[in-house]
């Protein structure tokens, strides 16, 4: 039993040498520690800090990790981008920093990397700070919107299966395809992009289900009012930008003229029944859709 737990231990460390994990950080110092505390010995990490205000670099660089500054944020995106080219590695694991890494998952991930060569990019089955399971694959974006809302009797995978979309949380790419982010997304919708991407290239799309990572969910960066907004117009913006895309110009601008009028008429309704925090959501949204019609960046 010693023996093979010995072989099981090299065999995760050979595993490790083949990939490199990138994360963007902005404010995310608490995350971070988590993050960087959950590596296995011997994983190379790339910090891209996209000038945080808090201590995101300094908790990195405490850690070991290598951390590249930014003299702006620059977004998600873009952020990846920077650290998918200082990497040198076979492999990336792209987490956010809000993901706790398991050395023997990210082995899996490597082992299906291996026996699915046609894939460009796998992702491991995330799971919520409960253990519970999270669908994090799915169709691609605009399939999905046919589909109902309560999707709760679908089963979940027992083995590896191809997708159309695997959440950008944690991604494992093939460096060697070469794919990069879109970086005129500054936030969200980046993800279902680059699987596009990869689909367009005839590439596959793998969940590996036996690779479990720990994925808190929107705790990346400190909460604030200010980045809730930041959020909710990124989102208006950024679902537009995809749309045309992928369904063309004239197809956005119709769904753009609907979002206007659903985002105005429940911010009317939330200022009527005195339901601030969600006003702001939906007055940021109509901004973010308001400038993707004027041509304008978020």
């Amino acid at each position: 039993m010693r023996r093979a737990a010995e072989l099981e231990g090299l065999n995760t460390s050979a595993a490790l040498a083949r990939v490199c994990v990138v994360t963007v950080a902005y404010n995310s110092a608490a995350a971070l520690r988590g993050m960087l505390g959950s590596m296995p010995p011997g994983l190379g990490v790339i910090v891209v800090d996209n000038a945080s205000a808090d201590d995101s670099a300094a908790v990195a660089v405490g850690a070991g990790a290598r951390v590249i500054r930014n003299a702006a944020n620059l977004g998600f995106g873009a952020g990846c981008n920077i650290g998918m080219g200082a990497a040198a590695t076979e492999f990336v694991l792209l987490a956010n920093p809000d993901t706790r890494l398991d050395g023997a998952a990210i082995a899996q991930l490597l082992a299906a990397a291996d026996a699915f060569p046609d894939a460009a990019i796998l992702a491991p089955m995330l799971c919520d700070e409960t253990g519970a399971p999270v669908r994090s694959w799915d169709v691609e974006q605009q399939h999905r919107r046919l589909l109902t809302r309560k999707r709760d009797a679908e089963p979940w995978p027992e083995g590896p299966l191809c997708a159309e979309f695997l959440s950008g949380a944690c991604l494992l790419l093939r460096a060697s395809e070469g794919l990069r982010f879109d970086e005129a997304f500054f936030l969200f919708y980046e993800d279902d992009a680059i699987c596009a991407a990869a689909r367009a290239k005839g590439r596959a799309l793998v969940l590996v289900p036996d690779a479990v990572m720990h994925h808190a969910g929107g705790g990346s960066s400190a909460p604030s009012q200010a980045l809730s907004a930041f959020k909710a117009r990124h989102l208006a913006w950024s679902r537009l930008h995809y749309m045309a895309l992928m369904r063309g110009s004239a197809a956005a601008r119709r769904e753009a003229s609907a979002r206007v009028w659903h985002h105005a008429g429940k911010a009317f309704g939330h200022a009527l029944t005195l339901r601030f925090e969600k006003l702001r959501a939906d007055m940021a949204g109509l901004g973010g859709t308001l400038a993707w019609l004027r041509g304008r960046r978020a």
